[in-house]
Protein backbone atom coordinates (compact mmCIF):
# COMPACT_ATOMS: atom_id res chain seq x y z
CA UNK A 1 0.00 0.00 0.00
CA UNK A 2 1.47 3.44 -0.93
CA UNK A 3 2.60 5.58 1.82
CA UNK A 4 0.69 9.08 2.23
CA UNK A 5 1.67 11.53 -0.68
CA UNK A 6 2.95 8.40 -2.05
CA UNK A 7 1.75 6.46 -5.56
CA UNK A 8 -1.97 5.46 -5.51
CA UNK A 9 -2.87 1.40 -4.95
CA UNK A 10 -4.33 1.73 -8.32
CA UNK A 11 -1.29 3.33 -9.68
CA UNK A 12 1.48 0.59 -7.70
CA UNK A 13 -0.97 -1.97 -9.16
CA UNK A 14 -0.75 -1.09 -12.76
CA UNK A 15 2.72 -0.47 -12.42
CA UNK A 16 3.13 -4.19 -11.36
CA UNK A 17 0.78 -5.43 -13.79
CA UNK A 18 2.76 -3.95 -16.35
CA UNK A 19 6.34 -5.57 -14.55
CA UNK A 20 4.39 -8.81 -14.75
CA UNK A 21 3.27 -8.55 -18.35
CA UNK A 22 7.37 -7.66 -19.01
CA UNK A 23 8.33 -10.85 -17.11
CA UNK A 24 5.52 -12.89 -19.46
CA UNK A 25 7.10 -11.94 -22.24
CA UNK A 26 10.62 -12.45 -21.78
CA UNK A 27 9.29 -15.83 -20.65
CA UNK A 28 7.92 -16.60 -23.82
CA UNK A 29 11.02 -15.31 -25.37
CA UNK A 30 12.99 -18.23 -23.30
CA UNK A 31 10.34 -20.84 -24.47
CA UNK A 32 10.59 -20.20 -27.68
CA UNK A 33 14.53 -20.34 -27.89
CA UNK A 34 14.28 -23.59 -25.55
CA UNK A 35 15.42 -21.99 -22.89
CA UNK A 36 13.02 -23.78 -20.75
CA UNK A 37 14.45 -23.01 -16.85
CA UNK A 38 15.16 -19.45 -17.77
CA UNK A 39 11.44 -19.40 -19.14
CA UNK A 40 10.23 -20.61 -15.50
CA UNK A 41 12.61 -18.03 -13.86
CA UNK A 42 10.63 -15.39 -15.79
CA UNK A 43 7.11 -16.66 -16.02
CA UNK A 44 7.69 -17.19 -12.25
CA UNK A 45 8.64 -13.49 -11.22
CA UNK A 46 5.95 -12.21 -13.09
CA UNK A 47 3.84 -14.20 -10.33
CA UNK A 48 5.62 -12.29 -8.06
CA UNK A 49 4.79 -9.17 -9.21
CA UNK A 50 0.54 -9.95 -9.14
CA UNK A 51 1.79 -11.52 -5.29
CA UNK A 52 3.02 -7.91 -4.52
CA UNK A 53 -0.51 -6.35 -5.91
CA UNK A 54 -2.35 -9.04 -3.65
CA UNK A 55 -0.18 -7.54 -0.65
CA UNK A 56 -1.06 -3.99 -1.99
CA UNK A 57 -4.84 -5.13 -1.38
CA UNK A 58 -4.58 -6.88 1.89
CA UNK A 59 -1.95 -5.02 3.88
CA UNK A 60 -1.07 -6.42 7.54
CA UNK A 61 -3.55 -5.49 9.78
CA UNK A 62 -1.70 -5.34 12.63
CA UNK A 63 0.54 -2.32 10.82
CA UNK A 64 -2.30 -0.22 9.41
CA UNK A 65 -4.89 -1.19 11.63
CA UNK A 66 -7.42 1.97 11.19
CA UNK A 67 -7.33 2.31 7.57
CA UNK A 68 -9.99 0.23 5.05
CA UNK A 69 -7.85 -2.10 2.82
CA UNK A 70 -7.62 -0.87 -0.49
CA UNK A 71 -9.81 -1.96 -3.66
CA UNK A 72 -8.85 -1.97 -7.42
CA UNK A 73 -11.58 -2.28 -10.63
CA UNK A 74 -13.39 -5.34 -11.68
CA UNK A 75 -11.63 -4.62 -15.00
CA UNK A 76 -7.78 -4.48 -13.28
CA UNK A 77 -8.96 -7.81 -11.37
CA UNK A 78 -9.87 -9.57 -13.99
CA UNK A 79 -6.67 -8.86 -15.31
CA UNK A 80 -4.22 -9.71 -12.50
CA UNK A 81 -6.12 -13.17 -12.43
CA UNK A 82 -6.08 -13.64 -16.19
CA UNK A 83 -2.57 -13.10 -16.29
CA UNK A 84 -2.24 -15.37 -12.74
CA UNK A 85 -3.87 -17.87 -14.86
CA UNK A 86 -1.28 -17.47 -18.35
CA UNK A 87 1.57 -17.51 -15.86
CA UNK A 88 0.67 -20.61 -14.61
CA UNK A 89 -0.14 -22.21 -17.70
CA UNK A 90 2.96 -21.32 -18.94
CA UNK A 91 5.28 -22.80 -16.18
CA UNK A 92 2.67 -25.74 -16.60
CA UNK A 93 3.85 -25.87 -20.18
CA UNK A 94 7.44 -25.61 -19.10
CA UNK A 95 7.59 -28.16 -16.55
CA UNK A 96 6.23 -30.41 -18.68
CA UNK A 97 9.02 -30.49 -21.13
CA UNK A 98 11.93 -30.73 -17.62
CA UNK A 99 13.19 -34.18 -16.76
CA UNK A 100 12.34 -35.68 -15.01
CA UNK A 101 9.02 -33.48 -15.09
CA UNK A 102 7.39 -32.97 -11.51
CA UNK A 103 3.71 -33.92 -12.32
CA UNK A 104 2.81 -32.59 -8.94
CA UNK A 105 3.93 -29.66 -9.62
CA UNK A 106 2.06 -29.42 -12.61
CA UNK A 107 -0.96 -30.31 -11.38
CA UNK A 108 -0.68 -27.32 -8.70
CA UNK A 109 -0.24 -25.04 -11.12
CA UNK A 110 -3.31 -26.18 -13.81
CA UNK A 111 -5.63 -26.32 -10.55
CA UNK A 112 -4.57 -22.62 -10.32
CA UNK A 113 -5.65 -22.04 -14.14
CA UNK A 114 -8.63 -24.43 -13.94
CA UNK A 115 -9.41 -22.26 -10.45
CA UNK A 116 -8.87 -18.56 -12.03
CA UNK A 117 -10.39 -19.60 -15.72
CA UNK A 118 -12.60 -22.44 -16.09
CA UNK A 119 -12.91 -22.31 -19.31
CA UNK A 120 -8.80 -22.95 -19.99
CA UNK A 121 -8.53 -25.71 -22.58
CA UNK A 122 -4.99 -26.03 -21.87
CA UNK A 123 -5.71 -25.91 -17.98
CA UNK A 124 -7.64 -28.82 -17.96
CA UNK A 125 -5.65 -30.64 -20.38
CA UNK A 126 -2.52 -30.42 -19.05
CA UNK A 127 -4.14 -30.95 -15.66
CA UNK A 128 -5.54 -34.66 -16.98
CA UNK A 129 -2.06 -35.51 -18.69
CA UNK A 130 -0.14 -34.63 -15.11
CA UNK A 131 -3.16 -37.16 -13.39
CA UNK A 132 -2.38 -39.76 -16.06
CA UNK A 133 1.19 -39.62 -15.58
CA UNK A 134 0.40 -39.86 -11.73
CA UNK A 135 -1.44 -42.93 -12.13
CA UNK A 136 -4.62 -40.85 -10.53
CA UNK A 137 -6.78 -41.56 -13.99
CA UNK A 138 -10.03 -40.70 -12.20
CA UNK A 139 -8.61 -37.26 -11.85
CA UNK A 140 -7.48 -37.57 -15.43
CA UNK A 141 -10.90 -38.51 -16.64
CA UNK A 142 -12.44 -35.74 -14.59
CA UNK A 143 -10.15 -32.90 -16.18
CA UNK A 144 -10.37 -34.27 -19.55
CA UNK A 145 -13.95 -34.45 -19.98
CA UNK A 146 -14.21 -30.52 -18.52
CA UNK A 147 -11.16 -30.06 -21.46
CA UNK A 148 -13.50 -32.20 -23.62
CA UNK A 149 -16.67 -30.19 -22.98
CA UNK A 150 -15.08 -26.32 -23.48
CA UNK A 151 -13.04 -27.51 -26.99
CA UNK A 152 -16.87 -28.92 -28.06
CA UNK A 153 -14.76 -32.53 -28.63
CA UNK A 154 -12.33 -30.70 -31.32
CA UNK A 155 -9.22 -31.06 -30.00
CA UNK A 156 -7.71 -34.28 -31.24
CA UNK A 157 -4.83 -34.11 -27.86
CA UNK A 158 -7.67 -34.65 -25.39
CA UNK A 159 -9.22 -36.85 -27.18
CA UNK A 160 -6.35 -38.84 -27.25
CA UNK A 161 -5.60 -38.89 -24.17
CA UNK A 162 -9.29 -39.43 -22.89
CA UNK A 163 -8.71 -42.97 -24.87
CA UNK A 164 -5.76 -43.60 -23.42
CA UNK A 165 -6.88 -43.12 -19.74
CA UNK A 166 -10.23 -45.14 -20.80
CA UNK A 167 -8.34 -47.73 -21.37
CA UNK A 168 -5.87 -47.36 -18.14
CA UNK A 169 -9.15 -47.48 -16.25
CA UNK A 170 -10.15 -50.64 -18.19
CA UNK A 171 -7.00 -52.57 -17.37
CA UNK A 172 -7.08 -51.14 -13.43
CA UNK A 173 -10.66 -53.08 -13.06
CA UNK A 174 -9.68 -55.71 -14.71
CA UNK A 175 -6.78 -56.14 -12.53
CA UNK A 176 -9.15 -55.59 -9.65
CA UNK A 177 -11.38 -58.17 -10.91
CA UNK A 178 -8.59 -61.04 -11.48
CA UNK A 179 -7.63 -60.00 -7.25
CA UNK A 180 -11.17 -60.27 -6.52
CA UNK A 181 -11.86 -63.79 -8.49
CA UNK A 182 -8.47 -65.34 -7.57
CA UNK A 183 -9.27 -64.26 -3.74
CA UNK A 184 -12.35 -66.13 -3.83
CA UNK A 185 -10.86 -69.34 -5.52
CA UNK A 186 -8.37 -69.20 -2.72
CA UNK A 187 -10.73 -69.28 0.07
CA UNK A 188 -12.84 -72.48 -1.92
CA UNK A 189 -9.69 -74.49 -1.88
Amino acid sequence: MAAAGGPSVETVVKEKLVKAKEFKVKGNEHFKQQQVKKAIKSYHSGLLYLKGINQDLNPNKLLVPTEPPPTITKEAKAEVDSLSADLHNNIAACLLKLEPVKYERVVECCQEVTELQPNNVKGWYRLGLAHHNLRNFDAAKDALKAANQIAEGQDMAVRKLMVAVDQELKRENQKFNDMFKNSLLAKKT
